[in-house]
């Protein structure tokens, strides 16, 4: 569980662990390919694809992964206005989908229509209004990948019937092709450092996801059930998962988010996504002072500042530490994406934040920062 444990050890600080009966997953064994041109496939048990086509009349991409059957993930983006929206499945039939966007507060937009592995066509729907959309699959300048996924479950008490269970999930994106294999390389040891020379993807999940089982057993020992036949109650239906997406995926800029989510007791488990921005044409993981220049800070600030305002509809006169925040100003953090069209930062629960309020996303259009990006990153006129 090594990629799980040392993400959540960013986002909060989380631990637990177990081992048993195997469960649904789809897995696949990877291979050092050395073709680097992606393509087509159908659609299968799981995968990775990027869509192109219009909403309303405007061009749009969607960024789709498709776990399991009934798990799936995804960002679309209006290409005009570059900032990613985050979707999850609300329904899925043999022939069509139904994903709900999760960005913003009050947010019931959905995009349903006839999904067939390579085309997606319908409506969206939101605020009273219904807009047609056409979709189809587009690798261009892409980077192609491969999912991975492996799930188990393990009971605290093997030999109990009424057993506490915790249950563990892995899943990754495997880059494959849409680039030389140098850049290739360079995305699977920055995406994946915990894996060992020749270790194969599913092996390092299906290791991970065992582990964590196995360590959450190691508890049963240490519990005390004395006057009690039952055992721990639901306290002990232990929890972990850890998922990669594809968010932004034209050459040169990449980012993934990887989402990690842990119950082990308590009134509620603890989740955060971890985003990596990538310059492939560098082959460099980016860092913020990376893409902003000295001093920084302030102007940046008062931008994130600005589009939390924006996306929680609170009042200029406002201080923010009385709308939702712990302090008045937002700080950037290392926790960002790039599009070709602005930054995305993201702040994990209890990050600037109570609980509550959820994982705050803030997107910052480069035309409010513009003074203060290295020209590297700046769209070109």
């Amino acid at each position: 569980m090594r990629m799980l444990i040392c993400m959540l050890a960013a986002l909060g600080g989380l631990s637990a662990c177990q081992s048993g009966q195997k469960k649904n997953a789809e897995t696949t064994d990877s291979t050092t390919v050395a073709t680097i041109a992606p393509v087509q496939a159908p659609v299968a048990g799981s995968f990775y694809k990027q869509f192109k086509g219009t909403l309303a009349g405007q061009p749009v991409t969607l960024q789709l992964i498709k776990y399991n059957p009934g798990k799936y993930e995804g960002w679309y983006v209006y290409d005009k206005v570059g900032e990613p929206i985050g979707l999850s499945l609300a329904r899925e039939t043999g022939d069509s989908l139904i994903l709900a966007e999760y960005a913003g507060i009050n947010n019931e937009n959905m995009l349903s229509g006839a999904f067939n592995g390579m085309q997606y066509r319908g409506t969206w729907t939101g605020n009273g209004k219904t807009f047609e959309f056409e979709l189809t699959e587009n690798m261009d300048n892409a980077i192609a990948f491969e999912v991975h996924t492996f799930e188990d479950s393990a009971k605290l008490f093997p030999n109990k019937d009424n057993s506490p269970i915790g249950r563990a999930s892995e899943s990754m994106v495997w880059p494959t092709g849409g680039a030389d294999q140098a850049t290739i390389e360079f995305l699977r040891t920055s995406l994946y450092p915990e894996l060992k020379p020749g270790e194969m993807p599913v092996q390092a999940i299906k290791s991970a996801v065992l582990v964590y089982l196995e360590s959450y057993q190691d508890n049963a020992k240490d519990i005390d059930t004395t006057g009690n036949e039952d055992g721990p109650g639901a306290s002990w239906n232990w929890e972990t998962n850890s998922s990669a997406s594809v968010v932004w995926n034209k050459f040169p800029l990449l980012a993934v988010a990887k989402l990690g989510y842990e119950y082990s007791g308590g009134a509620h488990g603890n989740y955060g996504t971890s985003f990596e921005a990538y310059d492939l044409a560098a082959k460099k993981k980016l860092t913020v002072t990376d893409v902003f220049k000295p001093g920084y800070k302030p102007v940046l600030g008062t931008a994130l500042d600005k589009s939390f305002r924006k996306l929680y509809k609170v009042p200029a006169n406002q201080p923010l530490d009385e709308a939702y925040l712990f302090k008045k100003h937002i700080e950037p953090n290392e926790n960002f994406y790039l599009t070709d069209k602005g930054v995305v930062f993201n702040f994990v629960p209890y990050e600037i934040a109570a609980y509550a309020v959820g994982q705050i996303t803030l997107f910052v259009p480069w035309s409010d920062i513009r003074a203060i990006v290295q020209d590297t990153y700046l769209p070109k006129p």
